[in-house]
């Protein structure tokens, strides 16, 4: 009986487990129901949702529309493969999926601790140049 009782819980355990670790993570995090969103990609800036109205979303889209959206994708593969030379675990496919936005957020994180970096070492030349200058 305490065999049954403990198979039971551990059944229950594991399912409520599951169910916690497979919420999905392609939607913003406050999502309302009946309100539709698009996630913003821009190479120098956080990859943010937005509210788009669900009736201005097309279904077909022109051949000018076409293009733009396969350069898009060359560009993006191109910048996946970059990430991926830098050592981040990205697949180069041309569409934006988790791996890509972990990657993309720890590069530009990266990318503001160096140019911060920068522009300190820049202040203290600068002040010992001024200090140099004083001296005289």
């Amino acid at each position: 009986m305490k065999k049954l009782q403990l198979i039971v819980t551990l059944l229950a355990f594991l399912a409520f487990n599951t169910q916690v670790k497979a919420q999905n993570s392609n939607l913003p995090q406050n999502a309302k129901p009946g309100i539709c969103y698009e996630r913003c990609f821009e190479y120098d800036k956080k990859i943010e949702w937005k509210e788009v109205d669900c009736s201005k979303v097309k279904q077909e889209k022109s051949k000018k529309e076409l293009v733009k959206c396969e350069q898009d994708k060359i560009k993006l593969k191109k910048y996946q493969e970059k990430l991926k030379s830098l050592g981040y675990d990205v697949q180069a496919t041309g569409y934006i999926n988790n791996k890509t936005v972990k990657a993309h957020h720890k590069y530009l994180k990266k990318q503001r601790k160096a140019a911060k970096r920068k522009r300190k070492l820049e202040r203290k030349q600068q002040r010992k140049l001024s200090r140099k200058n004083s001296k005289r």
